[in-house]
């Protein structure tokens, strides 16, 4: 059975864009291997990342995300069976909402100020979807 899995987290550091970039070669090698797809987010010391995959297989990487020292403050803000990938183009896409252009900014509501750990994406996850989506086809 397809999961998806929606969670924010926080740095327990400052992370810099070598740092960034270690962590998405490693996820992107371990997720080809695991046949794991989706999204990473990063603003302002917080992540936001979907999860696509076997449940079983989503539910251990959840277990090693929730143990790994440069998180606290994790939130699952939605965890349901799907049944066709959503981020199926990448083992983990990325975008650091720090660096958005002006033009990527055009035409959005304000949900693209708000921290990626604000009450509404965990009230309400449809807006967290609707916030990686949005980055799924601007990164295309």
């Amino acid at each position: 059975m397809l999961m998806t899995l929606i969670y924010v987290s926080s740095a327990t550091r400052s992370f810099s864009r070598a740092d960034i970039k270690d962590i998405l070669q490693h996820s992107r090698q371990a997720n080809a291997e695991k046949d794991i797809t989706g999204l990473l987010l990063f603003k302002d010391g917080n992540f936001m990342q979907v999860l696509e995959g076997d449940a079983a297989t989503v539910d251990e990487l959840q277990e090693k995300i929730t143990q790994d020292p440069r998180h606290h403050d994790i939130i699952t803000l939605l965890r349901k069976p799907i049944a066709q990938r959503s981020f199926a183009d990448w083992k983990m896409g990325f975008k650091d909402l720090n660096d958005l252009t002006s033009a990527e900014k055009a035409g959005h509501s304000d949900y693209l100020d708000r921290p990626l750990n604000d009450t509404t994406y965990v009230t309400q996850p449809s807006h967290a979807f609707m916030l990686l989506n949005t980055f799924k086809q601007l990164i295309r």
